[in-house]
This record gives C-alpha cells, sequence and structure tokens, in this order.
C-alpha cells in the first residue's frame, strides 16, 4: 500500500521503473533473437549437409518420388555409382567397378555407407532448370539429380588394388599440395552390387580378420612401428639445435630384462648418427633419442598431426589415431613409443599426414574427396577448394625431414624406390609388432616421389605380412610407376 501510495504521489518515478523492466525484456528478447538467428546461420553452414544427408531424415524419401538419384564419378569423370531403371520403372544402384570403390564410395542397400551416405542428399537434389524441372514433373517424369565428381583415380585405385593383391590391409594416396585423396583402397572388400541376404549375413557375421565391411584406410587402428621415427626424429630436431653431430653406437639392443627392446632381426649397426640410424631404422638408437625427450612438446606435435582427435575430413568414418605420452609416463613405454610401438595406434590415412606437410614445404593441407558438385548437363553447381591446415613446420624441417626419407630409398630400407626409377622417392618403412598370437609383424610404408614439379604421396600397411621393405615398399612403387 505504501509502494503504491508512493507511486501515485510521484509517478516520474514510477513511469522510470516501468521503463528499465521494458528495456530489461526488450534487451532479453533481442538477445534470444540473435542466439537463434546465429544458430541458424551456424547450422547452415556447418550442420545442414549432415543433418539433410542422414538416412534417417524422411525429406530424402520424398525426393526420391520425384528425382533419380544422380551418378558419383572419379575425377576423369568415370562412372563409380549410378541409378539404373528397368522398363517397369525399379530403380537400382549399379557400381561399375565392384569392390574396387565399395569403401570410400559406399554402398545404398542394408544401410547408406560412405558417399553414397554423406552425399546422398545432394545427389537428390536436380540442379536443372526450374522450368524444365516443373514440365517434368507435370509429366510425371523424374527429374536428373545432381553428379558427385570426386577426386579419386580409378588407375592409382587399380594400381594400389591389384599390388595389394589377396593381403589385409589399406593404401592411401594424396596429392600434397591440395589435399586431394587421389586413392583409398581397403582389402578385404566386398561388391555392393551382390548383397544378397545371404551374402550380407555372411559379411556381418564374420568372425574372424577378414571384416570386409571395415574401411581400414580410415577406421583401421595400428601401431606405427617404425614409421613413427619421423615424429621421434622430428621433435628430437626441434630440440636440438646440434642434432647433426647426434652419434650412438648400436649393439643390437637397448634396456634389460623384460623391458629391453633390439633392433629388428636382432642386427647390430655398430656407430651411427641421426640419419644412418633413420635410414636402417635402428630402435636402440631411437630409444635414446626418446629417453631425452619433452615428453609434453612431443605429444604436442603429434597432436598438431591429428593424434588424439579427428582428421578434418567431412565424408569419411573415421578413428582418432592415439599417442599418450606425458611426464608420468614410465621410461620403458617411453621407449617402446619411440619406435611406434606400445599405446601408439594410428590409421594409414592420419599416417600420412607428416609426410605430405614435409613434401609441401611445411604446410598441411586438408584431406577431401569430393571435388565438385555438377547437374546432369556437367555445370558446375559447387566446387570444393584446397583448404590448409596451417603451418606445420618451417621450410627448413621440411626440407630436414625430406633429406631423412630420402637416406632410407638412398641406403636404407626402400633402396628398391631408388634403383632404375625416373622420379625421386623418399621414406619410412616399419615392422610392427602386435598382440595376435602371431610372431608376424604389419608392413608398413609411407613417403613421397616427386617428378617434374608433380608430387604424390602414399601410405601403405599390410597386415601380418612381415617387413615394409618387403612387402609394403613394393606395393607404394607400384602406385608410383602407374602415376609415372
Amino acid at each position: 500500500m505504501k509502494n503504491k501510495q508512493q507511486l501515485i504521489e510521484n509517478p516520474e518515478k514510477g513511469s522510470k521503473r516501468q521503463n528499465r523492466e521494458m528495456a530489461v525484456v526488450t534487451y532479453l528478447v533481442m538477445t534470444i533473437f540473435f542466439i537463434l538467428a546465429g544458430y541458424m546461420v551456424y547450422f547452415i553452414i556447418h550442420d545442414s549437409d549432415q543433418v539433410l544427408n542422414n538416412s534417417a531424415n524422411k525429406r530424402q524419401e520424398l525426393l526420391a518420388k520425384r528425382v533419380t538419384k544422380g551418378k558419383i564419378l572419379s575425377d576423369k569423370g568415370k562412372v563409380l555409382a549410378k541409378t539404373v531403371t528397368d522398363s517397369s520403372g525399379n530403380e537400382t544402384r549399379k557400381y561399375p567397378y565392384g569392390s574396387l570403390f565399395a569403401h570410400v564410395v559406399g554402398r545404398s542397400s542394408h544401410g547408406k555407407t560412405g558417399l553414397e551416405a554423406s552425399e546422398s542428399y545432394t545427389m537428390l537434389t536436380s540442379g536443372l532448370n526450374p522450368f524444365l524441372s516443373t514440365i517434368n514433373e507435370l509429366k510425371g517424369k523424374k527429374n536428373p539429380g545432381n553428379n558427385v565428381v570426386t577426386t579419386l583415380n580409378v588407375g592409382l585405385s587399380k594400381a594400389a588394388s591389384n599390388a595389394l593383391g589377396s593381403k589385409r590391409g589399406a593404401v592411401v594416396v594424396m596429392d600434397p599440395e591440395t589435399g586431394k585423396i587421389l586413392a583409398m583402397v581397403s582389402k578385404p572388400s566386398y561388391d555392393p552390387n551382390q548383397l544378397t541376404d545371404a551374402k550380407w549375413n555372411k559379411l556381418t557375421s564374420d568372425s574372424g580378420e577378414q571384416s570386409a565391411l571395415y574401411n581400414r584406410a580410415t577406421q583401421g587402428l595400428y601401431p606405427p612401428g617404425s614409421t613413427f621415427k619421423l615424429y621421434t626424429a622430428f621433435e628430437f630436431m626441434r630440440e636440438q639445435d646440434n642434432y647433426s653431430k647426434f652419434h650412438y653406437t648400436c649393439t643390437g639392443k637397448i634396456g634389460t630384462g623384460s623391458e629391453q627392446i633390439k633392433c629388428y632381426g636382432g642386427e647390430v649397426h655398430g656407430k651411427v648418427d641421426l640419419e644412418k640410424a633413420f635410414a636402417e631404422s635402428c630402435n636402440a638408437a631411437f630409444c635414446s633419442i626418446g629417453d631425452g625427450l619433452n615428453r609434453n612438446s612431443w605429444r604436442k606435435l603429434c597432436e598438431s598431426f591429428y593424434y588424439n582427435k579427428s582428421i578434418p575430413l567431412e565424408k569419411m568414418e573415421q578413428k582418432s589415431s592415439r599417442f599418450t605420452i606425458d611426464n608420468k609416463t614410465a621410461q620403458g613405454d617411453v621407449r617402446q613409443a619411440s619406435i611406434g610401438q606400445g599405446q601408439t595406434l594410428v590409421t594409414p590415412l592420419q599416417n600420412i599426414l607428416l609426410v605430405c606437410a614435409s613434401v609441401n614445404g611445411g604446410e598441411l593441407m586438408q584431406p577431401y574427396v569430393v571435388d565438385r558438385i555438377e547437374d546432369a548437363n556437367g555445370n558446375t553447381v559447387s566446387e570444393n577448394t584446397p583448404k590448409s591446415l596451417g603451418k606445420k613446420m618451417s621450410e627448413k624441417e621440411a626440407k630436414q625431414l625430406k633429406k631423412l626419407m630420402r637416406g632410407t630409398v638412398k641406403g636404407g630400407t626402400a633402396t628398391s624406390l631408388y634403383y632404375g626409377t625416373p622420379y625421386k622417392a623418399g621414406g619410412k618403412t616399419g615392422s610392427a609388432e602386435f598382440q595376435n598370437g602371431s610372431t608376424d609383424s604389419h608392413a608398413w610404408f609411407v613417403g613421397y616421389a616427386e617428378k617434374n614439379g608433380k608430387k604424390l604421396c602414399v601410405s601403405v600397411v599390410v597386415e601380418a605380412a612381415g617387413t615394409g621393405s618387403a612387402y609394403a615398399v613394393p606395393i607404394a612403387k607400384k602406385v608410383f610407376d602407374a602415376y609415372w
């Protein structure tokens, strides 16, 4: 009553209070509006494709009644997937190359995967002239959907697949200057044209090591073995200005008891500097190097190349590579990590990134598989352009790493890439031990080749095969040979 009486006696004070309350409400409404507007912009830019291409989105079913799903094409316009319509109007997706692109292009039955999933809405959208589209709809005729033109090269994909043969493993081929993925092969594979219920049940009930539905290139996690010595050497060179004066006398082993680590095959390398230790893949020398590294700095270096996080490759399902060294890690585990063993795990795609940056003057380009979207007449609807993920190292550091990799080819574990080849190659082999009751190792090679200004990087893993020099390097060579 007293407050009411005061307002009656002082109407100006009551008016000011009401104005303040109205201002608060106004600002609150405006804040909510801007938040909603900001979210809408974020959704359109960042999340709309993911939502629209989600297989659970009912809008795709409606579009499929009016639009014939478009094609998926190679970098040269070869058809990797298309829709075929029979005389009764029934539509079927066909894959002219069978199992070759099954993991990256994907399938459209028994659940969409690969580009068939991530670009489904895109291919069910027609970019034709709206007037012609309307006429077709009035006639009861479906409009042709947009086509997805990929970065995938058929020749390189065939070369990688043929070289891998019947072995389990994966091959990733990438242009380091653009980030284009030119080939992504995973084996065993399957033919998406022949997914009968019986074959599907067999694929999904596989209890062995085949796992043909699994894209080993982006989802397979393997110990990197000696290919990880690239990271160990890189961190060592960053921490030690006088790294060129490094010397170590290898006796074929380091440590004692259960924590003793031997060089592969019990080899004794004798006196080595950094270049020789790298080229000949001396485990003892690299364990000694790992002992003195700043562990947090080392981990941050690895994380800058997407260890412990997802690679920004939007169109592919993937797993995160792992490197967990810190100041609390025991010396034995640090030594294991130094040579790519222990808890460290990597996908073939991630294992190519440091090589790509080194070959590209230190700049890492974002990997991608969709080059552009075209309408049915070949007109460009949208186009992806190369994007940088940042300058990951100086040009001097890039040259240093390339020099180490070149040494592996000139006089180390990958000399088959040196003699009689028309290109200049470099890289790192690896033989990664794993726990499956077998004495075999995963065979690794990551590296590059260049000629007349053209550059190519490759990552190869062959499961339970043996040494990288014997099994992975020959596969990389066949890929490089096919390119040049």
